[in-house]
């Protein structure tokens, strides 16, 4: 009878995780596009994808470019959806580096080469293959 209790207590749960990694895979996809597309998103549209994205990573854009890889991989490793955020936080990371002027060339280098390094981990221990993280990540290294 418990056990019946507790059903939509964890349906619930899980419909708003399943929510969660459809907005992560969302805002993933569309940064994805626009870099190896080279287009340009509106302020309005990115205002609302950081919104999201902080309140998913609950760490600010620029809490996450001082950063280390490293740190990023630790501070998701033990909560939910560990993957998907890395992924989420890797594209953060490489949509500011995108949008940085090239006067800072050392900033955007850094973030690009955290960005990658997130990527490649995420490629390396995601259970879900991505040709768009592939041909992101073949863009990047080709650019190095």
């Amino acid at each position: 009878y418990y056990d019946q209790l507790q059903q939509p207590f964890i349906n619930r749960i899980m419909i708003k995780q399943d929510y969660i990694v459809r907005m992560i895979q969302k805002i993933i996809s569309m940064i994805a596009q626009a870099l190896l597309n080279k287009q340009k998103i509106s302020r309005p549209t990115w205002q609302e994808y950081d919104s999201i994205t902080l309140q998913i990573l609950e760490v600010s854009s620029e809490r996450l470019t001082d950063m280390t890889p490293e740190e990023i991989i630790d501070y998701y490793q033990t909560g939910n959806d560990p993957i998907e955020k890395i992924e989420l936080a890797a594209m953060t990371l490489l949509r500011i580096a995108d949008e940085i002027e090239d006067e800072q060339f050392l900033l955007k280098s850094k973030l690009f080469q955290n960005g990658l390094r997130l990527l490649k981990h995420v490629q390396q221990k995601s259970q879900a293959f991505s040709i768009q993280r592939m041909n992101l990540i073949q863009l990047l290294d080709s650019h190095q």
